[in-house]
């Protein structure tokens, strides 16, 4: 009896330290103030960033993260090849920053609609100690603390965990509703139950309910140390992040990519997604919102694997890095870059979208883009949708969504 009594009053406790704090991780959609990005210093990465600061410009403010001055005045000399205006950017100098800004800050307001900056701890997107068996070096530490200094930098308070998450890996409707991979929580924090997990981020994050979906896209695997997912196809993304496989557009409704019954045998990619996306199709379709709420599932097609996918001969130095696997010098493997029409950017009056098309590429690959700008384009009337070619960091791991961040409006 004594046991129960103290069990409730516990549960209580713990109830009223939910309520007490009432944190909520704002929608995408809400009103921004700004919006981060990184500078990589590799053209074919700068291209897209100069075409997402191109259609962000218009909308929002923009911040720019540079690892040093010398990176930063190169890049000023590049953006002076796009319709940009510089003067009207916030230039930033950390010399610790990674390009996918997305992963290493969340922010949340309280019930006054103050913002607050959670900091998860980071382990380089579940490599260290868990796929290395080393620990994180001191350089990855500093890159991890991204979300410390910016809190300092922003003058806000922030809130501690010793949990592992980035901001890919975490979807919500702005009204406590997440949607969460769960073979990407359990294998950053291998020590801790789903339950633990769920109490974590509600006190951190104001989850009131969490979707579970079962696993995430296959390509979407990190290849460093976890070796192909299939024969000699090895993934390139940040290990099973939900913003490439499911993501809400209002309170109710989702995007979530299909592969057709007649494609599903296509190629080894889409045989083996193709399954997984059934599983967690039904796990949606049964799902409700914290408020109770049925999802509304608007399906996307996946982006054509054979036209994306690059191919690579192992030479003398790339077969030192495969050996491990059982390959060989002169063998051929394929890369499968992290592609989803899922991995899209939501500011103010506009939606930015990736396309995957050019010149080369099979009339299939086009018509899917085309089906996904006119989905869009419906779902969002009063935005204007733009595409942007993203091929090329897709093949650094990540997406529009994953190169962006946004600092929500702190205004009522």
């Amino acid at each position: 009896m004594i046991k129960a009594v103290l069990v409730f009053i516990i549960n209580i406790g713990l109830s009223f330290t939910a309520v007490a704090q009432e944190l909520r991780l704002p929608a995408e959609w809400e009103k921004q103030e700004k919006v981060m990005l990184t500078w990589f210093g590799h053209e074919r990465r700068d291209s897209v960033s100069c075409r997402v600061i191109e259609a962000l410009q218009p909308h929002v403010a923009l911040s720019i993260n540079f690892s040093s001055e010398k990176q930063k005045a190169a890049a000023i000399t590049y953006i002076g090849n796009f319709k940009i205006d510089i003067e009207k950017i916030e230039f930033i100098i950390d010399e610790y920053i990674d390009f996918f800004t997305r992963d290493y800050i969340f922010f949340v307001k309280d019930q006054n609609e103050k913002l607050k900056v959670v900091c998860f701890d980071y382990s380089v997107y579940g490599m260290f100690p868990i796929l290395t068996w080393i620990p994180i070096p001191l350089k990855e530490k500093k890159f991890g603390k991204w979300d410390e200094r910016v809190a300092k930098n922003l003058n806000l308070s922030s809130i501690k965990s010793e949990y592992v998450f980035e901001g890919g890996g975490i979807e919500a409707n702005g009204s406590g509703t997440f949607i969460v991979i769960k073979d990407m929580a359990v294998q950053r924090n291998p020590k801790k139950t789903i339950v633990e997990i769920e109490n974590e981020l509600q006190r951190t994050l104001g989850a009131k309910k969490i979707i579970w979906l079962e696993k995430g896209l296959i390509e979407d695997k990190s290849f460093h140390k976890s070796g192909p997912f299939h024969a000699n196809y090895f993934g390139g993304g940040a290990n099973m992040h939900i913003d490439e496989l499911c993501r809400f557009i209002n309170d109710t409704t989702v995007i979530f990519p299909y592969i057709s019954e007649a494609d599903k045998n296509k190629n080894p990619v889409d045989s083996i997604n193709y399954p997984m996306l059934e599983t967690n199709l039904k796990i949606l379709q049964l799902a409700t919102t914290a408020q109770g709420k049925r999802l509304n599932i608007i399906r996307v097609p996946v982006p054509e694997v054979d036209q994306l996918k690059f191919t690579l001969t192992l030479g003398e130095s790339d077969y030192k890095r495969f050996k491990d696997f059982g390959l060989n010098k002169g063998d051929t493997i394929y890369r499968v870059p992290a592609t989803s029409y899922c991995n899209f950017f939501v500011s103010n009056n506009v939606v930015l979208i990736p396309k995957y098309w050019k010149p080369g590429m099979s009339d299939s690959q086009k018509i899917k883009d085309e089906e996904v700008n006119k989905i869009f384009t419906q779902l969002f009337p009063d935005r204007k949708v733009i595409q942007i070619y993203t091929l090329t960091i897709n093949r650094g791991g990540g997406g529009i969504h994953c190169m962006t961040h946004e600092l929500p409006s702190s205004k009522k």
